[in-house]
């Protein structure tokens, strides 16, 4: 049995901007999704998480396909990366597959290569992935990203990590649909060219001076930045009310930001908090209301 590690990801700043041309940044998170792999006569897919099996199983064989590997495997999923939506759970999956195949036929792959074939498996996902969630679980760290037509034409540039960001990741019981959040945002854009450019606007300059606060370590500017790109989210109308509700307990709590992590209408929500300590106490805070939470990492 041969073994591979994938991490997941959240979206610190440009959700839904990204589509329309503006960078986003985005961050990998300690929690992991983990593969192991053992032949067999058919691929299957064994995971106390909730997961599509066929989907999964579609993954499987793709991932299998840009290896060129003609065997079939039973593929063991654990790790603590919830596989609701918006936290890149699909291509960590599939990074930990392609480490746990090349394991198996004691391949060594660059991690450009393990991303080429972790996205080529996303594919089976997701169609058309932008390609910065299989990045993210491949390499880690913080980037800025901003999508091309491809995941060659798309662009990643490192963005150095001066202090490590103790997060709450809180789930509103409603899985998002992205795809409907996205046409939401583009009939905003389409009814009103003037407006939506103005919040562009705004956003790239978010994102500038989220850069700089990042790189400098600044906690307090992060979290304004955060609170700031939220209410561009909430302006193009793809925060709802459950996701306004977990922002503010956890401002309440102290959390430095708060802001929708994904597509938005349900999903999840992102907290920056001080240090692990404050983000066990905003995490209580957010369960006491019934909300779904845990504490992660970006290193």
């Amino acid at each position: 049995m041969s073994h591979g590690i994938g991490n997941g990801k959240v979206i610190l700043f440009g959700e839904h901007f990204v589509v329309h041309g503006a960078p986003a940044i985005a961050g990998g998170i300690s929690n992991q999704a983990i593969v192991d792999v053992k032949e067999a006569k058919e691929n299957q897919i064994i995971t106390r998480l909730v997961v599509v099996p066929d989907m999964s199983k579609a993954g499987i064989a793709a991932v299998l396909k840009s290896m060129k590997i003609k065997e079939k495997y039973d593929v063991t999923l654990t790790g603590d990366l919830p596989t609701y939506g918006g936290l890149g759970s699909s291509a960590a999956f599939c990074v930990a597959l392609v480490r746990a195949f090349a394991n198996e036929k004691k391949l060594k792959l660059t991690d450009e290569q393990v991303n080429q074939h972790a996205y080529d498996g996303e594919m089976a996902f997701h169609g058309n992935p932008s390609g910065v969630d299989n990045t993210m679980a491949t390499y880690g760290g913080v980037m800025e990203y901003t999508r091309g037509k491809s995941l060659e034409e798309s662009v990643f540039r490192k963005i150095n990590l001066r202090k490590s960001l103790d997060l709450v990741i809180s789930f509103s019981g409603k899985y998002s649909d992205t795809t409907k959040m996205i046409a939401r945002v583009q009939k905003f854009k389409d009814n009103d060219q003037n407006e939506f450019q103005q919040l562009m606007d705004e956003y790239s300059n978010i994102e500038n001076e989220a850069k700089k606060a990042i790189g400098a370590g600044n906690l307090n500017k992060i979290g304004e930045l955060m609170n700031s790109n939220q209410a561009l989210l909430s302006e193009v109308g793809v925060s709802d009310e459950k996701n306004d509700a977990i922002n503010d307990i956890a401002l309440k709590g102290g959390a430095f930001g708060a802001k929708v992590a994904g597509g938005g209408g349900g999903g999840c929500c992102i907290a920056l908090a001080k240090d692990k300590k404050h983000a066990e106490k905003i995490m209580r805070s957010i369960k006491d209301h019934g909300f779904d939470a845990f504490i992660t990492s970006i290193k």
